[in-house]
């Protein structure tokens, strides 16, 4: 089982990787026409609920896009502390 762990992580790492890069690929949210439309009638306290309502997105994004990175550093490390070297155990010169 202890043998399993290190290309798992790895495995685990690279996929979220490879998810962040595709979720940074994606367009960030932007004002949609509901908001454009709020700021041209002139309903400020609407206008402000809406841009509330942007910026929790991005901030979510921006959360999402460090989370999947760090956690792709943290697997790796991970697998590369969990590696036993191979061969046979070495014994201190006396």
């Amino acid at each position: 089982m202890h043998r399993l762990i290190p290309p798992l992580c790895l495995l685990l790492a690279l996929a979220m990787v490879i998810a962040g890069f595709g979720i940074w690929a994606v367009e960030a949210p932007e004002a949609d026409v509901e908001l454009h439309r709020a700021r041209v009638s002139g309903d400020e306290p609407y206008v402000d609920v809406l841009e509330a309502q942007l910026r929790r997105r991005q901030w979510e994004r921006r959360l999402l896009l460090g989370a999947l990175f760090a956690g792709g550093v943290v697997f790796t490390v991970a697998a590369f502390l969990t590696m036993r070297p191979s061969g046979p155990p070495r014994t201190p010169n006396q």
